[in-house]
C-alpha cells in the first residue's frame, strides 16, 4: 500500500472518528507506511493523539470498534497529549518517522 492510499484511508478514518465525538487533537501515520515499506498486507498504524483521555485501553476498544466499521487494516494507537512527548520511546520515534496528518476542519 502506498503511502498516498494509505493517507487517504487515515483522514478517513479520523474524519469518522470525529463524527462519533471522539476529540482527536493530532494524528500521525507512521511504522511501514510511513517509511515506505509497507506491502499490499500492511497495516496502517495511526498514532491518535487526545486532549485528554481518561483511560488508553478503553479508547483503544472504542477505536477497534470503530475500524472494524471503516477499514481493519487501521491499527489506531491512543495517546494522551501529555504522554506524547520526546521522553516516551514509542512518540520519540513517531514524531521523528511518522508523518503527521491534517485532521478534517
Amino acid at each position: 500500500m502506498d503511502k498516498s492510499k494509505a493517507a487517504n484511508i487515515a483522514r478517513e478514518y479520523f474524519d469518522f472518528v470525529r463524527q462519533n465525538n471522539v476529540n482527536v487533537k493530532k494524528g500521525y501515520i507512521f511504522g511501514s507506511v510511513a517509511k515506505g515499506t509497507a506491502n499490499e498486507d500492511s497495516d496502517i498504524d495511526l498514532a491518535i493523539i487526545f486532549n485528554e483521555l481518561d483511560d488508553t485501553f478503553d479508547m483503544q476498544v472504542k477505536l477497534m470498534k470503530l475500524r472494524r466499521r471503516f477499514d481493519t487494516r487501521i491499527e489506531p494507537h491512543p495517546f494522551r497529549a501529555s504522554d506524547f512527548q520526546t521522553s516516551n520511546p514509542l512518540a520519540n520515534e513517531i514524531m521523528k518517522t511518522g508523518v503527521e496528518l491534517p485532521l478534517p476542519g
